[in-house]
């Protein structure tokens, strides 16, 4: 019997290893209450550190929103901007969370929430520049954030050509070279644009963009084939969208309802 006791106890314990050895393979997560949200923690006002040094911003008070409502434990994950892709197929976080442009080729790679907040792609430039479009921007320097939607579209547009094209590791530090000469122009988001504009309490001149960009607004990246979880967070956008607290966030980050989730599918 006590042989018998002694075996059972040891498949058992095989079947476990092997079951969590399977989950770790696969990168499932055995704690499913915590959602880990990859994240540049330069990104205002999407995701940003405060002067406290706390993780802040619209996409993060969004986050926290919908964790309540599922009743999960939210964990921001810092990562590189540059690698968040790599972040994502490894399971060390479990979405991308932090202004993340929709593009075809994101499509394909991942699984994507609706886009949740508009917004366009255009050009800043200092105040009393002259440039009325972005033709006049030919021949210059023009910063974008390594990485990102505008990066890749500038690469691969006719117009990235025939400019110098200089990449930085957030829009803050493209900002900064913006005032000091560095570059002429820096290409990003209008949702991040807005509010860097409006938090730098100066003037600055901007052009829309032209046959550039292929996407407009944010979406909520996933590994691809992760629907349950996509589908969990999407709907729950749809809930917030339809009490209003959605377009609350907006009005205290951006001043407007930017929301384009609807309320319901």
């Amino acid at each position: 019997m006590n042989k018998k006791l002694i075996f059972c106890s040891l498949v058992v314990i095989l079947i476990v290893v092997m079951v969590a050895m399977f989950l770790n393979k696969n990168n499932v997560k055995i704690k499913e209450n915590v959602l880990v949200i990859g994240l540049d923690d330069s990104f205002p006002p999407m995701g940003f550190r405060n002067e406290n040094n706390e993780i802040v911003g619209f996409d993060i008070d969004v986050a926290k929103a919908v964790c309540e409502r599922l009743g999960m434990e939210l964990k921001l994950q810092q990562i590189s901007w540059a690698s968040k892709e790599q972040e994502l197929n490894s399971g060390n976080i479990d979405c991308i969370w932090n202004g993340f442009a929709y593009t075809e080729e994101r499509a394909k790679t991942m699984t994507l929430t609706e886009n949740y907040i508009k917004g366009k792609n255009y050009f800043i430039l200092k105040s009393g520049t002259t440039a009325k479009n972005q033709y006049e921007l030919e021949g210059k320097k023009i910063g974008v954030q390594s990485g990102s939607s505008q990066a890749l579209d500038l690469e691969n547009s006719e117009f990235g050509k025939k400019v110098e094209i200089i990449s930085y590791s957030d829009n803050l530090t493209a900002f900064m070279d913006l005032e000091t000469g560095g570059v002429d122009s820096i290409f990003c988001s209008s949702i991040i644009g807005n509010y860097l504009i409006q938090s730098k309490n100066k003037s600055y001149e901007t052009v829309d963009s032209e046959n550039i960009s292929k996407s407009n607004g944010s979406v909520i990246a996933f590994k691809q084939g992760n629907t349950e979880l996509r589908d969990k967070i999407q709907n729950t956008l749809y809930e917030l969208k339809k009490d209003g607290t959605l377009k609350e966030i907006s009005k205290k980050w951006f001043g407007e309802d930017m929301i384009t989730v609807k309320e319901s599918k």
